[in-house]
């Protein structure tokens, strides 16, 4: 198991390599539409788990652990509810064009908070923190991620009591919606 920090930077690399295989193929499409349509599932299913495990574990610990950590939260959460409607809009996307233009808006503002995240809160939460909570953040995140919803839901509570009840629910109904639509979450 890693500590927060590795898993974090494993989930950012993941997402960068699925656009960067979305963008390549973009100008000229060398995937049939299956296959893009397979790479943006995929890319929704993993920042839905995502982000919904940073909301329960690590923003958490940024409000409790940084000084000035409610602001580096709040900024942090409006860019991530930014990226859940943008994934929103990606999962309904009819067309190759649609969602190439929506990979493009999502590659922006994802690029845009990985580098917040990583250049200003990274630093002030190891600084403000142990090896052994790096550790046990990256285990309670990983637990976390494998529970957690398969869908964007930007109009969702992103705090964790709300994750722990509406959430739960919503990430339930994710769960039972891929097992009936043979979905591989």
């Amino acid at each position: 198991m890693a500590n927060i920090f590795r898993v974090l930077e494993r989930d950012h690399g993941e997402v960068g390599r699925l656009l960067a295989q979305l963008q390549a193929d973009s100008p000229a499409p060398t995937m049939d539409e299956a296959g893009r349509i397979h790479l943006v599932e995929h890319l929704v299913i993993s920042e839905s788990r995502h982000e919904a495990a940073e909301e329960m574990v690590f923003w958490p610990a940024v409000r409790k652990r940084v000084r000035g950590g409610d602001e580096l939260a709040d900024k942090a959460l409006a860019q991530e509810r930014e990226g859940k409607y943008i994934l929103d809009a990606l999962r309904v996307a009819a067309t190759n064009a649609s969602r190439s233009e929506l990979v493009e808006d999502f590659a922006r503002s994802a690029r845009a908070h990985v580098a917040f995240e990583e250049e200003q809160v990274w630093p002030a939460l190891r600084h403000a923190t142990t090896h052994v909570a790096w550790w046990t953040m990256g285990l309670r995140f990983s637990f976390a991620s494998k529970f957690g919803p398969t869908r964007p839901h930007p109009r969702g509570p992103d705090r964790p009591v709300g994750l722990l009840t509406r959430g739960m629910v919503a990430a339930t109904l994710d769960h039972a919606r891929d097992r009936m639509a043979r979905r591989h979450a």
